[in-house]
Formats: C-alpha cells, sequence, structure tokens
C-alpha cells in the first residue's frame, strides 16, 4: 500500500526548466538556498552536494539527486575532468506537508533508471526545439520526472541491477531497429544467458519480451494518437511486417488495429463481447 495519499498525488511543477550542463572541474555552486525541486541527473563527472551543514554525499556518474526547496545548498564538482548533468528544476504545486516529508525522508540519490534517463531526454529536447506549448510539455515532463522518482522509490526501494537498467535503456532507445539478445546483452556488458537471469529474477520477463512488449506499446500509441497508416506504425514500432504488428496487438489488446484506431477516435469500446 501506498504511503502517499491522494491529496499528496496533486503535486506538479511548473515554470520548469530543463537543460543539458557542463561544469569545470573544481567549481562550486552556492551557497544558495533553494526555492524550486531541482533534479540533477550526472551523466559523466562527479559531485559533492552539501544540505544545511549535514554530512556530504557524493553523487557520481550514472546517479541522480534531488534537492528540495527550503534549504540551503552547495554543490561542488569533482576536479580533474568537467561534470555533465541534465538540470531539470520547477516550482512545486500543491506540496502537502505528508509529501514534503515523504521526499525529506528518502535518500536524496538514485540509480538513473532508463524511465529517468528517458523522461529527462524528452524534456530537455522539448526545451529545445521549442515545440508549440513547450512550456507546458516541459512542465508534464519535469512533473513526470519527479513522480517517477517516486515511484521507484516506493516500487524498488533497491536499485535494479545495472545491467538490466543499461538493457532497457539500450532497447528503449532502438524499438524501431532490428535488434537481438546478443545487441542487448552487449550494450550492458553481460552475456546474453545471464541477462535472462537477471530479467526473470528482478522483473519477471525476458530481454526479449520485454523489447516486443514496449514494441507492441509504442504501436499502440501510435496508432490511438497519430494518423500514420498501420503499416508505417509497424515499421516505426520495429515490426518486420503489419501482419506481425496487427497479430501482436490483437494478442495485447483484443483488437485489431484498425477496430484500437476506431474505438480510440470514436471514445467508444468496439472490443468483442
Amino acid at each position: 500500500m501506498s504511503r502517499i495519499d491522494l491529496e499528496a498525488r496533486r503535486l506538479r511543477l511548473a515554470d520548469c526548466v530543463a537543460r543539458t550542463v557542463e561544469h569545470e572541474p573544481g567549481t562550486t555552486v552556492g551557497p544558495r538556498t533553494q526555492t524550486e525541486i531541482q533534479m540533477l541527473l550526472i551523466h559523466a563527472g562527479t559531485m559533492l552536494v552539501t544540505v544545511d551543514d549535514r554530512e556530504p554525499y557524493v553523487v557520481p556518474a550514472g546517479q541522480m539527486c534531488i534537492l528540495l526547496p527550503g534549504h540551503a545548498d552547495v554543490v561542488a564538482f569533482a576536479d580533474g575532468a568537467a561534470t555533465r548533468q541534465t538540470l531539470v528544476r520547477g516550482t512545486p504545486v500543491d506540496l502537502t506537508d505528508g509529501m514534503r516529508e515523504w521526499l525529506e525522508s528518502v535518500r536524496p540519490t538514485r540509480r538513473l533508471s532508463a524511465a529517468l534517463t528517458y523522461i529527462s531526454r524528452e524534456a530537455v529536447t522539448s526545451e529545445q526545439t521549442r515545440l508549440t506549448a513547450h512550456g507546458a510539455l516541459v512542465d508534464a515532463l519535469a512533473t513526470a520526472l519527479l513522480w517517477r522518482f517516486v515511484a521507484e522509490f516506493e516500487n524498488f526501494p533497491a536499485a535494479l541491477p545495472e545491467p538490466i537498467e543499461a538493457a532497457r535503456l539500450f532497447i528503449h532507445d532502438n524499438l524501431g531497429r532490428a535488434i537481438t539478445l546478443a545487441d542487448i546483452a552487449g550494450y550492458a556488458h553481460v552475456t546474453g544467458p545471464y541477462l535472462i537471469r537477471l530479467f526473470r529474477e528482478h522483473m519477471g520477463t525476458t530481454p526479449t519480451k520485454y523489447l516486443w512488449d514496449r514494441r507492441v506499446t509504442l504501436g499502440v500509441e501510435l496508432l490511438t494518437s497519430s494518423g500514420l497508416p498501420v503499416t508505417r506504425v509497424a515499421e516505426r514500432a520495429g515490426f518486420a511486417s503489419s501482419f506481425h504488428f496487427a497479430r501482436k496487438v490483437k494478442q495485447a489488446t483484443g483488437q485489431t488495429p484498425t477496430q484500437l484506431r476506431t474505438s480510440a477516435w470514436s471514445g467508444r469500446d468496439i472490443s468483442p463481447g
């Protein structure tokens, strides 16, 4: 059962900024009193964070940390090499006392998961490309990043093994390409059988099934949110043929791609009884 009540789930971030920043070796940011929620995802280098004169903690590459409003913090970047990070920050709206207490109680750092990395990338891309209503989109993605951070602590108190996270990130980045178990395992720097064992132990599935599930999810999203022909949707989702795509969609949803699109666009469920 979640420790976070329904009222707390109204929390969102507004007036958000998302960008990738590189800090020179040995530089420092702060001291400053934090007025926003800041999420820092470290891609290269290391930083040392001190909050309210507490014991400093290290955030190495491959981890993220969250800084909360109302605290004084100092961030020092390691000597020797530049530190590259993604910064996503925003003003909290509807931050209840209970939610603040929960955020204060958890460890402020977490290993980067595929989902955390993907959401932050989308936020930065939206900020850079200035899409229509990009401000609302960046706010939504920043809020999603915060809630993903929360969800991973609630559901996965111990982070998933690094090879799984690497494999998931590779899969998410290559859904439209013809990739194999060997490709996925190679990116994660493990053998195929070992990766299968890890996925079964920690996720209850296999890397290959996870790949096809994600492809179906992408295909369904494209079917219901775009006007692309089914053949093009199948191609973009990584299927070799529209027949294979239709079979997988039918297995997952009980509907053909055409039925699924018609149902979504008409707002009614036409699945067989």
